[in-house]
């Protein structure tokens, strides 16, 4: 049976590789023309997020290997993200600012739900491409959880909340679902996190011989030889 999934999903993933391949540094240059948009608080969340991606993920480290080859380690967006909360106060909302702008930097296009999302997809979307970010009506969530095609949902909620929302992404079947939850919705003490960026990318290694063709296996062959 073909499941047909949400709208919203399909176009987040016609224009993932595209947002993707932007480097870190010019995802968090498109986000930052959003930023003046924000109240103070949600702004200030938004430009530390941004900052801390092309710390962390804007450079591709250069790994030698073994046998002479050029190994590239960076790092890649996951795919759609939902991102959503269950707790309505302001500095919940800040936090929901954080994990948007988070996910966006880190290559992944982004739903939202609710006013609230609407807000906050309202003053990014000018300055990003198309179905990069979207809103969904609240009676929409739950459809979105259960969509296949779904890479993540990051969540402001609390301990019990989590663990079922986890369960239900558990038992889902498609892509494995990746649940990024704040349940400190007065400190924010997990999305302040330096790491917590890293819960949105996937490692991606490209693998370069620097040889001739046979170098490799010739090398292992000398390096296997008892002296």
């Amino acid at each position: 049976m073909t499941i047909v999934q949400p709208i919203q999903i399909q176009v987040a993933q016609d224009v993932f590789e595209a947002w993707d391949m932007l480097c870190a540094d010019g995802r968090a240059d498109c986000l930052k023309t959003a930023l003046a948009s924000f109240p103070e608080a949600q702004r200030k969340m938004a430009h530390w997020q941004l900052e801390n991606a092309v710390k962390e993920i804007s450079e591709t480290r250069i790994m030698p290997g073994p046998t002479g080859e050029r190994n590239e380690l960076s790092t890649q967006g996951r795919g759609v993200f939902l991102c959503t909360s269950f707790i309505d106060t302001e500095k919940a909302t800040v936090g929901l600012v954080g994990q948007v702008f988070t996910a966006l930097v880190a290559g992944n296009p982004v739903i939202t739900v609710g006013p609230t999302g609407q807000e906050i997809m309202d003053a990014i979307a000018p300055f990003v491409a198309e179905g990069v970010i979207q809103n969904v009506a609240e009676s929409a969530q739950d459809s979105l959880i259960e969509a296949e095609n779904l890479a993540g949902v990051a969540v402001l909620c609390n301990a019990e909340q989590a663990k079922a929302l986890n369960q239900r992404l558990v038992a889902k079947s498609g892509l494995i679902c990746q649940l990024v939850e704040e349940t400190d919705s007065e400190t924010l003490s997990t999305i302040a996190k330096p790491h917590y960026l890293l819960r949105f990318v996937t490692e991606r290694t490209v693998s370069i011989n620097t040889t001739a063709v046979g170098g490799n296996a010739t090398l292992l062959e000398l390096g296997s030889m008892d002296d």
